[in-house]
């Protein structure tokens, strides 16, 4: 298994294409899993745009057979309710910042890597 900052390259319509960024990238014989990382309260428009961008990085990794996860905590992201439950439903593992939680997260790379 490998851990990579890359850029990712996604289509928005069958005639575009876009690069976008993730925290971090690991990947294995061509599988990859995108990870969001979010500690810290943000303006309006950050929430907005990511809140905007989940739903369809979410179907467009999905669909490339690709997973992504999110690593939620700190209490500007706790006041903003909405914007944590948009993040955790488009993704296939959110966990928060903790021994456990990032436990968790270990278990299910591995097993989306040995499948």
């Amino acid at each position: 298994m490998s851990l990579a900052i890359i850029d990712w390259d996604y289509h928005i319509s069958s005639s575009q294409r876009r690069l976008t960024s993730f925290d971090i990238v690991v990947s294995k014989n061509n599988k990859y899993v995108a990870i969001e990382v979010s500690f810290q309260e943000t303006t309006n428009s950050v929430v907005e745009r990511k809140s905007g961008q989940a739903k369809f990085r979410y179907e467009q990794i999905e669909n490339a057979g690709h997973k992504i996860a999110y690593v939620i905590d700190g209490l500007g992201n706790f006041r903003r309710k909405k914007f944590v439950e948009t993040m955790c439903s488009y993704s296939h593992c959110p966990v928060a910042f903790s021994e456990n939680e990032l436990k968790r997260l270990h278990e299910f790379l591995k097993s989306f890597f040995e499948t």
